[in-house]
């Protein structure tokens, strides 16, 4: 029986690609917000503007922080005003996720292996 050992000095990866992955974590959380924009529902721009005060971009947690954000995002019953944004929804994350994921693993990925957006 043969054996392997296989050491790896995650250190040089991490130096190497460590900066690309942090940008391509900005990217997306970036891309989250901008895109999410549109099916966040809307009465004075706080909730939305919760989205950006909320969220550190690279954290890879988007984070809508009015006291009621949950309670819209889950919000089951609710009829959202269609008068600033005509897509508003409950679980808008979902939603811009369905219309947007591949354009943002494409752009990640670009960024990952070396290119420019």
């Amino acid at each position: 029986m043969t054996s392997y050992k296989l050491e790896l000095d995650t250190r040089k990866i991490l130096n190497r690609f460590g900066p690309r992955f942090d940008r391509a974590q900005k990217f997306i959380d970036n891309e989250v917000l901008k895109d999410s924009d549109e099916y966040v529902p809307m009465r004075t721009g706080n909730l939305r503007n919760s989205g950006i005060r909320g969220t550190v971009l690279g954290s890879g947690m988007v984070v809508y922080n009015a006291p009621y954000a949950a309670k819209c995002y889950y919000g089951t019953h609710i009829r959202f005003s269609k008068n600033l944004h005509p897509k508003a929804t409950a679980q808008w994350f979902e939603k811009a996720k369905a219309v947007n994921r591949q354009k943002w693993i494409d752009g990640a990925q670009k960024i990952v292996e070396g290119g420019t957006l």
